[in-house]
């Protein structure tokens, strides 16, 4: 029996010896066909989002034009509702351009010592001229401010009376555009430590009006973009609704078949993308028309007061503004009408 039972035994080692025994190469191979099957089904995947994407964009585009006099429309609803906080900023950016080139621009009036002699005063103009804050300088001598003083009051006997001059030289300073009110309130200040310097003033009512015009415009502009913003949303969020339920018999199919939210929302989301877009377009071109039919009319009428300025229009900037606003809401205003109705539909 021994020896039956050692036959069998050395018959078990020796199939396992005669077992091939796996390669390295073989198994080397193995992963990388692994590996290469993996980065082929992720190409694929995203290849397969690409297209998805790029079809429902083309898509939901054909439908629009589809029906022009209704996308038009719509369109420029949202264009001119784009449109209005467009041409504030661009009444604030004209405003401010204008005030600094306007003759009522903020000045500082440099008083200076009645007992200064002619050099003193030169290096007084010098220093003040040198300074990086200052555009240019008007030196008012006290004869010329007696002069154009009893020009304005006709008070030539009263002066006479006195018997001398009792006005100071003035120093008129400009200072250089885009400086804000506490920056010029510093300059005016830093003059009135200098030596032989009376006293200096700026034109602070001037600076205050302007100030509180430019600021109440920028709140009254902020304030118009966030409720035409809403009014945007709901108008992009209603025509998607409609669009909805045009389509409602073709949702209940694909969500029989197995289509999610997701899908069936993405050809919305682009009719929000192209309503926006179209808006943002529509507006720009509002903004440039009505910039165009009003530049004659202000040519005039600062060729009346002398002055050379030329209405800003709207730059390449605003027009990026006005198209990423336009996709921004486009997208929110078709995602809450979606959330809101594809998912209430009643499959039965």
């Amino acid at each position: 029996m021994f020896p039956r039972k050692g036959r069998r035994n050395g018959s078990r080692s020796d199939s396992k010896a005669r077992k091939p025994a796996k390669s390295p190469d073989i198994r080397q191979e193995s992963d990388a066909e692994r590996g290469a099957a993996k980065h082929e089904a992720g190409g694929f995947s995203f290849t397969y989002l690409k297209a998805l994407h790029r079809q429902n964009a083309v898509e939901s585009f054909r439908r629009l034009i589809q029906a022009p006099v209704s996308t038009l429309l719509n369109c420029l609803m949202i264009g001119v509702a784009f449109a209005l906080p467009a041409l504030m900023y661009l009444l604030i950016a004209n405003l401010q351009v204008l005030g600094n080139g306007w003759e009522g621009n903020p000045r500082i009036s440099v008083y200076l010592d009645a007992d200064l002699n002619r050099s003193q005063i030169a290096n007084i103009r010098a220093e003040i001229a040198n300074d990086p804050d200052v555009d240019s300088i008007a030196y008012i001598s006290p004869d010329e401010g007696l002069q154009e003083f009893q020009q304005k009051t006709d008070m030539q006997g009263v002066v006479n009376a006195l018997g001398f001059n009792p006005l100071p030289g003035v120093i008129e300073v400009l200072p250089i555009p885009g400086l804000t009110y506490e920056e010029m309130d510093g300059l005016a200040e830093r003059y009135q430590n200098v030596s032989g310097i009376l006293e200096s003033k700026l034109d602070r009512e001037w600076v205050q009006r302007l100030q509180s015009i430019v600021d109440l415009l920028d709140q009254f502009a902020l304030l118009l973009s966030l409720l035409l913003g809403i009014t945007v949303i709901l108008a992009i969020g209603n025509t998607v609704r409609l669009g909805i339920e045009s389509r409602r018999d073709e949702i209940k199919v694909i969500k029989l078949v197995g289509g999610t939210d997701g899908f069936v929302m993405l050809p919305f989301l682009y009719a929000g993308v192209w309503y926006g877009l179209g808006g943002a377009l529509l507006a720009y071109l509002v903004s440039w028309a009505v910039l165009l039919g009003l530049m004659s009319n202000v040519l005039e009428l600062a060729g009346l007061y002398g002055s050379s300025f030329a209405p800003k229009g709207p730059g390449i900037s605003v027009l990026l503004t006005l198209i990423f606003s336009g996709i921004v809401l486009g997208v929110a205003g078709a995602a809450v009408s979606c959330q809101r109705h594809i998912r209430n539909i009643d499959m039965t």
